[in-house]
């Protein structure tokens, strides 16, 4: 069965998916290639609404969780710094 195709607004990035950023953060990350450009406009004109499908919207979030899951095995694989053993503390050394 599919799923039924979703058209999801800028309120909706906040409320159903939990994207809080604003129109210009949101601009500002598509311009650099970390968010999805919109996948079309409510109408042709050029100041209406761009609008995702949710299909786009759950690919990235996929993605970003993915990245993120990456980054943290990264740092906790990578070797810890190794400590000098602390003094022996009352091993019956005293001087």
């Amino acid at each position: 069965m599919t799923r039924p195709l979703r058209i999801l607004m800028s309120p909706d990035l906040r409320d159903r998916k939990g994207i809080r950023m604003s129109r210009q953060q949101r601009n500002r990350q598509i311009a650099a290639g970390n968010f999805p450009p919109p996948d079309g406009r409510t109408t042709d004109h050029p100041q209406s609404p761009p609008f995702w499908f949710e299909t786009t919207i759950d690919r990235y979030i996929r993605s970003r969780a993915a990245a993120l899951r990456r980054a943290a095995s990264s740092t906790s694989n990578q070797a810890q710094p190794t400590r000098a053993p602390s003094p022996a503390i009352g091993k019956g050394n005293i001087g």
